[in-house]
């Protein structure tokens, strides 16, 4: 049965993938559906590919109706409000760490490897918002064939990190110099100049790609490596505070809005957490 309750999960999905280090992926573990999201990627090649589809469908149209409309609000929030909006983010992203310490039963399972991997995490993540700081915007697009492949690779290889709760696909575009393009495309498209197609099909191609080979990947070493898995995770979560943080405030009104915007992401993302609380 088609779940119209997807469109709207997909939509939320789709706003984390506009803001680079903020993951769908723990988008997905705070709705509760992170388990089902790998799974029915992991099966749409196999002989339950209509379950797949059926579950997947209204979470990408609602992550593409996301990209596409709430690209220039975005901009806006992070150009006008930078601030308050990324301490927001952050609140959403250490608000999920709790249950994910929970889900793992860290005390009785973590041993010294499991707290070293997730220092690693931690280090490779802020070693990733150093290498991703540059420009984010570029003045024109010149459509060539090199370009439509590097974008097809860099779009299956964002999507496949993006499946990893705590590491955002759109930081990976940053770093490799590919979100600028990407989110040029996406507002020259939304006002209907369809010459950037090309840069949206092949990015979408690459997306797609990448989802359909690191889906399985991924729900294999969650099966088989778990706890692991969940170290590396908790880490990852920790580590995309650094790409996300915008500094301190620097007015008293600043202050104010950035305190506030900090402890809503925290309620509304331990709230989701309690409601959906699972293990993946």
């Amino acid at each position: 049965m088609f779940k119209w309750m997807n469109l709207f999960r997909g939509f939320l999905m789709g706003i984390c993938e506009i803001i680079p280090g903020v993951s769908s992926g723990t988008m997905a573990l705070l709705l509760g559906i992170y388990d089902q999201f790998l799974g029915a990627i992991g099966h749409i090649v196999s002989k339950h590919y209509k379950k797949s589809i059926i579950f997947l469908l209204p979470l990408v149209i609602g992550m593409g109706v996301a990209i596409l409309t709430m690209s220039s609000l975005m901009d806006y929030l992070l150009t006008q409000h930078t601030i308050p909006t990324h301490w927001f983010f952050i609140g959403m992203v250490l608000g999920v760490i709790p249950m994910m310490f929970s889900i793992s039963n860290y005390k009785a399972e973590f041993k010294s490897v499991h707290y070293v991997l997730m220092g690693a995490a931690v280090i490779l993540l802020y070693w990733l918002s150093t290498v991703g700081e540059g420009g984010t915007s570029v003045e024109s697009i010149d459509i060539s064939m090199l370009m439509l492949i590097g974008l097809y690779f860099s779009g299956m290889l964002a999507s496949a990190v993006m499946l990893l709760p705590g590491i955002s696909g759109s930081l990976v575009l940053l770093i490799i110099g590919a979100y600028p393009i990407i989110m040029r495309a996406i507002s020259e498209f939304t006002s209907f100049n369809f010459e950037v197609l090309p840069v949206l099909i092949a990015t979408g191609l690459g997306i797609v790609s990448g989802l359909l080979l690191a889906g399985r990947g991924i729900q294999f070493l969650l099966r088989n490596y778990t706890y692991i898995m969940y170290a590396t995770i908790i880490g990852l979560l920790f580590g995309s505070v650094f790409p996300i943080y915008p500094g301190l405030p620097d007015t008293a009104g600043t202050w104010i809005s950035s305190i506030v915007s900090l402890c809503a992401g925290l309620a509304i993302s331990t709230y989701m957490g309690s409601k959906n609380k699972q293990s993946i």
